[in-house]
This record gives structure tokens, sequence and C-alpha cells, in this order.
């Protein structure tokens, strides 16, 4: 019980809060994204989506480090913040791609790997990313 009260803090409530927010932004990103390369310019979903996500996590470092975590950078931290994004970025496109190879509507395959991976990348930036 103490560890669940421990997890529900309130500094760690803001902390999700704010993450579930920039996770907005990033993922309205990706879905406006897919939607350009895939629906008007016609290009390889899969292709669109490696480009999409790999854009969004460039990004993701400055904002998480600056915004979220407001901790100063140093090369430890981007490298592990890299580790830790190459990681999901190959999660991510597996999940991705099993959606197509089920016939999930791209974008529905992108919304269930975004619902699926945003968890635990909190988890991942907070305790091993971000860490001091």
């Amino acid at each position: 019980m103490l560890k669940i009260k421990k997890i529900l803090n309130p500094e760690n409530k803001k902390l999700f809060i704010k993450y579930v927010l920039i996770s907005l932004i990033g993922y309205s990103f990706i879905f406006l994204g897919l939607f350009i390369f895939v629906d008007i310019l016609n290009w390889n979903k899969t292709i669109s989506f490696m480009i999409v996500y790999a854009i969004t996590y460039v990004y993701l470092y400055v904002i998480q480090l600056k915004y979220l975590f407001k901790k100063k950078h140093d090369i430890y931290k981007l490298i592990k913040f890299y580790f830790s994004i190459f990681c999901f970025y190959i999660l991510a496109n597996i999940l991705f791609n099993l959606g197509l190879k089920l016939n999930i509507n791209y974008l529905i395959s992108t919304t269930f790997t975004i619902i699926l991976l945003m968890p635990f990348r909190l988890i991942v930036s907070k305790l091993f990313v971000f860490k001091n």
C-alpha cells in the first residue's frame, strides 16, 4: 500500500499530466505527418511511419529534458535517451507492422502502438534516462 501511495503522489500525477500533454502534441504531429505522407503523397505506410517517428523522437529529447523533467543536458542522458528511443522505435515499428499484417487501418495501428508503448516510455524516461 505504501508503494502505491508513493507512485500516486501529487508530483508524479503532475508529471504524468505533463507527459500526456507533451505526448498529445507529439502524436498529433505523427498523425498529421502520416496523413500527409500516406494519404496525400501516397508514400509507403511503413516508410512514412519510420520517418515521422524518427523526426518526433529527435525533438522529444529536448522537450522532455527541458520542460518535463527539468534537467540539464549531458552526454550520458542523451546516450540513454537514444538507446531507449531506439528500443521503443523498434518495438513501435514491430507493433505498427503487425497491425498492418492483421489488416488494421494504419491510423488505428498507430493508435494501438501509442497506447501500448506510452506508459512504458514514461517509466523508462523517469527511472532510467533522466534520473540523476
